[in-house]
This record gives structure tokens, sequence and C-alpha cells, in this order.
């Protein structure tokens, strides 16, 4: 290898040194982690996806994608599921980092973007958990990523992204409104039909797959049953049931005493497993589904006021500094922060090996330093709220401001990102619950759209106006015009319509 070889790889190197900040800061913080809590987190959620790799079939609640994915790891320690999460976090920000610099960011504004994935606390400590949510985004950054990477989508680039965007839906059901937004962006970047189709066929053939599956095993074909359920929970807190035109089977449903719902505004999951709620009283069984979404479709066709005004108020949370939360709300919330001790209450238990079908018992490491100032910089390091808001709003400008001015492609990719990442938080909100575990994919694709916007606003601002059209230069008439009009040696139009009338 010649010297300059060397030297010019160093100096290909050296361009990308925000990169090498961020990413170095982002191992740090991720060895740390490692160190301080040597076994994997457990959540409720945890058990199913570990039960349903084991079992070979899916759960009636969860997609089996990321039960899939952990089979190889599953009769190994759980700390090896969350160093491969860790790892995969990582090379997201390598991902995005390189995507961003494609779309023409400069290295520190693509190195900036990446900074709330690589360091934000709840990041951090989702990718601990035996959950879907890490392996969920990044199939979902990678497709995206692969569709917007050239200017003119690919056949071969439009059918691995529809293949890693399906897979996303296969590992959270949440990622099925991504693949509708992209197919809109793809026709909105008139993409092509072939490669319309490229992006759909696979993306059909696994879902279709999957649902075929899930009818082997359960009779029905699915993505799962329980999508009635949680929107029953999510509305029947704002039921006003003595307004409502509801058949007598539906009023069994309504809550005997609704000012007992209050205190569960934040948390309308407890009407799902609670034995005082009428969805588990009356309708337990997974068949019965249809009857629980019927009533809170019910409800919100005869009240969507109410249904709006509760979802904007709660996604609005989500732009918040820090979420009004209290009682329950705020014990969901404290597992998503590193804990002082695993296990104690409101926090992150550890997954030590157990009876599958069981909760792993409560199990403490000796209190040491490290658990401490990694909860405190949990309590401060965290993607703010306001910046999800910034984002939204700098999209719509860059998607409007001087839109004549210069193609427009990247306001198109800018709106992909943020308002996937925007449309996230709404969709989980309106159907499930308020819960910054959800806001995970946020923290990557609004920062990334926002970079996007950005880099349009400045080369708008850099494009000059286009000049007028000028009009035809006055001359002599036909009766003056001579020789020296003449254009290269040619007589002019005018001394040959004079001959021709003469």
């Amino acid at each position: 290898m010649s010297s300059l070889s060397v030297v010019g790889g160093f100096a290909r190197l050296r361009r990308h040194w925000p990169l090498w900040i961020v990413l170095g800061m982002a191992i740090g913080m991720r060895l740390w982690f490692v160190y301080a809590y040597r076994y994997a987190f457990f959540f409720p959620d945890s058990r199913s996806y570990v039960e349903s790799a084991q079992n070979g079939y899916p759960n009636s609640i969860r997609p089996w994608g990321y039960s899939a994915l952990i089979l190889p790891l599953l009769h190994q320690p759980y700390i090896r599921i969350a160093i491969l999460q860790h790892l995969i976090g990582l090379a997201m920000i390598v991902a995005g980092y390189a995507f961003l610099r494609r779309r023409g960011c400069r290295p520190w504004v693509s190195a900036l973007a990446m900074v709330p994935l690589a360091l934000d606390a709840r990041v951090l400590t989702i990718e601990h958990y035996v959950l879907a949510e890490t392996a969920y985004l990044a199939f979902t950054a990678a497709g995206l990523f692969l569709i917007a990477w050239r200017d003119k989508v690919g056949w071969v680039a439009a059918a691995l992204g529809g293949t890693l965007l399906a897979c996303a839906a296969l590992t959270r059901s949440v990622g099925l409104p991504i693949l509708a937004l992209t197919g809109v962006y793809l026709l909105v970047r008139r993409a092509g039909i072939l490669r319309i189709i490229a992006y759909v066929v696979p993306a059909v053939a696994l879902l279709g797959g999957y649902m075929a599956f899930y009818h082997q095993h359960w009779g029905v074909y699915a993505m799962g049953e329980y999508q009635g359920r949680f929107l029953y929970a999510r509305i029947v807190s704002i039921a006003d049931c003595d307004k409502l035109k509801l058949t007598d089977d539906q009023r069994k449903l309504c809550l005997p005493n609704p000012t007992h719902s209050t205190s569960w505004d934040q948390r309308p999951d407890q009407f799902l497993w609670a034995a005082s709620s009428p969805a588990y009283q009356f309708h337990r069984s997974e068949k019965d589904d249809p009857i629980l979404q019927k009533y809170a479709l019910t409800v919100i066709e005869q009240e969507p006021g109410k249904y709006l005004a509760l979802v904007a108020r709660q996604t609005g949370w989500h732009l918040m500094w820090r979420a009004p939360l209290v009682d329950n709300g705020e014990c969901l919330a404290l597992q998503w922060v590193p804990p002082k001790r695993p296990g104690d209450s409101c926090v992150a238990a550890y997954y030590l090996p157990v009876k599958i079908g069981n909760a792993p018992a409560p199990s403490f490491l000796v209190d040491n330093p490290q658990a401490n100032a990694l909860h405190a910089y949990g309590n401060w390091v965290t993607t703010p709220g306001p910046l999800y808001a910034i984002g939204v709003l700098v999209t719509l400008f860059a998607a409007v401001w001087r839109f004549r001015r210069r193609p427009w492609r990247d306001a198109a990719d800018a709106m992909l990102f943020t308002f996937g990442g925007f449309g996230l938080l709404i969709v989980s909100v309106a159907t499930s619950l308020f819960d910054y575990r959800y806001a995970e994919p946020a923290v990557l694709m609004i920062p990334v759209g926002l970079a996007l916007a950005g880099n349009r606003i400045a080369a708008l601002a850099k494009t000059p106006a286009p000049a007028a059209a000028p009009g035809p230069a006055p001359g002599p008439g036909p009766e003056k015009a001579t020789a020296a009009d003449e254009v290269d040696g040619e007589p002019p139009a005018a001394l040959i319509e004079q001959t021709r009338t003469s």
C-alpha cells in the first residue's frame, strides 16, 4: 500500500470526525450500561415473546417476528440479547449518518441528528430489555434508508425496502402504517408502476404468509386478536353511556363507576387485565375481540370530539419536556430509565432464568455507584419533546417555502421521516396509550427528517430567484430594415417579406 493511499484514507476518515465523536460516546455509554447491569431487563411483554419463541407459533397479542429473531439466543444468557440490541443501536447510528451524508447534509449536521439515538437514556434502557422495539426500529430505518437512498428509486431498493418494512410490521404491528405511508411516498415520488409493484409484492407475500401461519394455529386470518381489546381500553373511560345509543350487550361494557376511571386515564391498559374491567368479566376470550372493537368504534362514531381531544391531549405530552404523569402513568414511565436497583417498584427487573410462564423473581445485585450514576443520567439525558415539535414545524416550512425553486424530492424525504416518526406517536396514543417506550422510533426518524428539512431550507436560501423571461427587443419596422440587420449572412425576415410583396 502506497503512502499516498494511506494519507488519502486518513483524510477520508478525518472528514467524518463528527461521526467518530458521536459513535465514541454511544459506544462508551453502551459499554457502561452492560457493565452496570449484568442481566437483560424484563417487562411483562418479554414473557410472551420468549414463550412464543419456545412454542414455535405466534402469540395472540403480538406478532411472531421478534420471537423468531431471539430464537437462536433463547437457551443462552439473555444478556446476549441485550448486547446484540446495543450493537444494533450502534449500527443504526452509522447507517443514519451515511444516509444523511448521501442526501447532501454536512458531516456535523448528520452526526448531530444521531445524538438522540446515541445518548438517550430511554433508548439505552429499551435496548437492554427483551423487547421488540430495537429490532422494529432497525427494520423500519433500514427499509426507509434504502428506499430514499437514491434520487431515483430502483426496483431492487423498492423490493428490499418493502421486505424490510414488512419485517418491521411482523415485529410490531404498528409498522403497518409506515408500510402504507411509504407506499404513498412512492406514488408522490412518481416511482413508476414497476417499482411500486416491486415494493408491494414482497410486503404482501410476507404479511399474507404470516396471516396464513397465524390461521394455522388460531383459526383466523389476522396479525393478532387484541386490536379491538386495546381500542376498547383506550376509549372506555371517555364513553358517556347515558347519552350513547348502545345495545343491551354493549351497555354491559360500560364502566359501572365512571369516576374511578380518572385514576386510570394514563394507564388504560389496566382496562384489559384488571378483574374489575367489564371486558375482562364478560369477554375474556381472544375470540371476543370483534365485540370489543365494535363497542369501541360505536363510541368513537358517536363521540368523535371527545376521542380526538383525548388523542390530541396525550399526543401533546410527547411534545413536552416532561409529560404530566402521576401514579400508574409515572410508574410506567420509570420503567424506561436506568434503575438504581433492578426489581424495585416501578423500575426494570432483571430477566433471570426461570420456568417459562413465570415472571422472574426480583433479584438485586449489590447496589453499585454505576447504577446510581446511570439513574441520575437518565433523569436528565432524554430526547426533549419540543424537538419533535420543532421537527414537524421545520419540515412543514421546508415543504412550502419557495417550493418552485427546487425539486420537491428532498421535501418528500423529510416528510417521510418526520411525519412517519410523529405519526407513530399519534397512532400509539390513538390505539393504545401514551408510553415513552412507543416514542423510540421518533428518536431516530424525526431528527433525520429535521436534518433533511434543514438541508433543503439552506439550499433554497442560496438559490437565486429565476430571472424573468426577456421580452422582444424593439427594432425597426419592415420598411426601414437594411442589410445591416442580417444575422450570420442571412437576410432578416422583414426584408424577405418586403421582397415578396414588391
